[in-house]
């Protein structure tokens, strides 16, 4: 199971971000906000992971290694996506203004 979790947290979670940041201009701010906030859990979560499983397996127990070490990537990415959308739910995108002006490609020029 803990190999399932992390051939998750390294390729599928990865290819949801990647769909998900693509015409992100055009998704709403809870999505945007979920994109922004895997990427980051993501990220963090790599470093954590690469750093525990460099220690020498000496220092670990099985089920220790194996919880800290292989699930911290799935759970960063979806963690991150998580607190990320609701962080950005109630936020209004600057395109999606209430005073009627809008803001495009040709403002201002």
């Amino acid at each position: 199971m803990a190999r399932l979790a992390f051939l998750t947290g390294l390729l599928i979670v990865p290819g949801v971000l990647l769909w998900l940041g693509h015409r992100l201009r055009d998704r709403s701010p809870a999505q945007r906000g979920a994109f922004w906030g895997g990427v980051t859990g993501h990220t963090l979560a790599i470093i954590i992971a690469i750093t525990l499983l460099h220690y020498p397996p000496q220092m670990w127990t099985g089920a220790v290694r194996s919880a800290m070490a292989m699930w911290v990537m799935l759970l960063g990415g979806v963690g991150g996506a998580l607190l990320g959308a609701l962080r950005a739910r109630g936020k209004s995108s600057p395109a999606q203004r209430t005073d009627g002006v809008q803001q495009g490609a040709g403002d201002g020029v």
